[in-house]
């Protein structure tokens, strides 16, 4: 559009016509496309995990609260590897269904494994030609981890005599102390599994030679012979004796040398077995259980209790 001045010049008008935008205009839908993308990025991830997961053994800590979690069907979910859900792809673990006899059988194992049950398989050893046989065995086995030279097996009238030695080459434990040579240790563990299906009971005893071993906190042979011998015991058991085979562990310093004439030769320092006779072991519990008569002090005065066979 054109105008004339007063001047009588033209001047051009241009008139702008502008629109106006909804107020929905400004929110569109580009943003649910990028929250769909969002969403479909997360489920892959979640996939991914899912399939590269490594399996999953029995120590995964959410194991012990699968059947206390009721957030997914069969326990601890999908991604711990221990579902029992139906879903499965390769790779990925699934647990079967629970046997109505598992807690039975996890319960047995947990005795076996504490020492309240004797290992399957296991008997007791009671003649002569018996404790022969198992002491050849061990032979056997100490001779599969080149011990033969550290190891004594003698039939004794109480039982068994099973005695682990330095060599010429080989200290037992370091001079001074109870730390267990890697040598004695795999002698032990390969005795265990022999013991382990024994049912006679066992004392362990610590020896020293005579040489004196003072410090001034008043730690002496006693200490060390006692240390050497529960050092013995619970490798014993770490290798898979049951606990509850061992009576007694003791410390005997340099009381029982085996060369009285020569009480500071290293032959003295040792680790002894017994493996006890059924009658050894009945001696053992009359010297130490229940089966004597006590007398007992109250406040009413002093009280006489026969052992139980006096009394029949």
């Amino acid at each position: 559009m054109k105008s004339r001045g007063k001047s009588g010049n033209e001047h051009e008008i241009i008139v702008r016509r502008r629109t106006k935008k909804g107020h929905g205009d400004e929110h569109g839908g580009a943003w649910k496309v990028a929250f769909a993308d969002f969403t479909l990025a997360m489920m892959a991830l979640f996939m991914v995990l899912w399939i590269i997961q490594p399996q999953m053994n029995l120590t995964n800590p959410a194991f012990g609260d699968e059947e206390s979690n009721p957030l997914v069907d069969g326990g601890a979910g999908i991604f711990d590897g221990t579902s029992t859900s139906p879903l499965e792809l390769d790779g990925v673990p699934v647990r079967q269904a629970r046997n109505e006899d598992e807690p039975e059988r996890r319960r047995v194992e947990s005795d076996r494994a504490a020492g309240e049950l004797p290992e399957e398989g296991s008997r007791r050893y009671a003649s002569t030609a018996e404790l022969q046989a198992l002491a050849a065995l061990m032979q056997e086995v100490a001779g599969q981890v080149d011990a033969l030279a550290n190891l004594e097996v003698d039939v004794v009238p109480q039982g068994l005599r099973i005695l682990i030695k330095d060599d010429q080459q080989r200290f037992m434990f370091q001079r001074g102390s109870a730390v267990l040579n890697p040598h004695f240790a795999r002698l032990l563990g390969v005795l265990a599994g022999v013991l382990a299906k024994v049912e006679n009971k066992l004392i362990i005893s610590g020896h020293t030679d005579a040489t004196p071993y003072r410090l001034q906190s008043g730690y002496d042979n006693w200490n060390l012979s006692g240390d050497r011998a529960l050092r013995a015991r619970n490798v014993l058991v770490s290798a898979g004796l049951p606990g509850r085979s061992v009576l007694q562990v003791t410390a005997q310093a340099d009381v029982m040398p085996l060369r009285p004439d020569a009480p500071e030769d290293g032959a003295n320092r040792r680790v002894e077995i017994l493996l006890l006779t059924d009658s050894a072991e009945n001696l053992y519990k009359e010297l130490f259980g229940d089966s004597y008569g006590k007398v007992r002090f109250t406040e009413k005065g002093a009280s006489y209790s026969a052992p139980e066979s006096d009394e029949i």
